[in-house]
């Protein structure tokens, strides 16, 4: 039997210019980023994105263990969903697209490294499926 397509799995996790690390703990930036790249993909909202801060702890930066604050973000689309971490301390975040409808991986690519002023990135493709 053959492998069941499930679909396409980006994975992008960014390192901001430190000049810019202060949007990622800003709900208002985060929400226009996603509800944007859904229109960049031509995709279309079901859920409109939701998010959780967890309050900013200076204190903990450097534990690993520790969460030293941030917000986390998803937006469920008729395809399947986005959804995004930040941690605003380390200038850091990761995002996922998952969709059965097939996108452009550059064009995503491309959209988050310009919106979210990325200086370094590692992202994975992956194409799903059940076995």
């Amino acid at each position: 039997m053959q492998d069941a397509f499930a679909g396409w799995h980006l994975t992008f996790d960014g390192v901001v210019h430190h000049s810019h690390a202060e949007q990622l703990g800003d709900v208002a930036f985060l929400e226009r980023a996603l509800l944007d790249l859904v229109k960049v993909l031509d995709m279309e909202v079901l859920v409109p994105p939701v998010f959780k801060v967890v309050p900013l702890n200076p204190d903990r930066v450097g534990h690993e263990t520790d969460d030293d604050g941030g917000v986390t973000g998803t937006c469920i689309i008729t395809t399947s969903h986005l959804s995004v971490h930040t941690w605003p301390l380390r200038h850091r975040f990761s995002l996922d697209a998952f969709s059965c409808k097939e996108f452009s991986r550059d064009l995503a690519e491309g959209f988050l490294s310009d919106r979210f002023f990325v200086k370094k990135k590692a992202t994975h493709w992956i194409v799903r499926s059940w076995p």
